[in-house]
């Protein structure tokens, strides 16, 4: 039988599924594959949102995991000398982190 959207295992299931893409980034990242784990990590952010809530610590660490892949997306960029699309990611990044973590933080 199938379990209804607000059945907690269905809750599971989708939070479940925002750390597979989660984990799914973090060795995109490894093989210098920002883009794609930028998307990765975009569907594990919705997925979580949609799951968890926005004020679940899963979504901060999404959060701050996509500023991460900025801020390393930056520095390929600035060894490139492509300053400015350096400037953008890790502007990018600072507005992420402030989101995830708060200004204090």
């Amino acid at each position: 039988k199938a379990l209804g959207p607000d059945h907690p295992d269905v809750g599971k299931m989708y939070a479940n599924m925002g750390r597979v893409y989660g984990n799914m980034s973090s060795v995109l990242v490894s093989q210098g594959r920002y883009t794609e784990a930028l998307d990765k990590l975009t569907a594990a952010l919705e997925i979580h949102l949609k799951a968890l809530g926005p004020d679940h610590p899963d979504v901060g660490k999404m959060y701050a995991n996509m500023g991460r892949v900025y801020g390393n997306m930056s520095s390929v960029l600035v060894s490139q000398g492509r300053y400015t699309e350096a400037l953008d990611k890790l502007t990018a990044a600072l507005e992420i982190h402030l989101k995830a973590l708060g200004p204090d933080h």
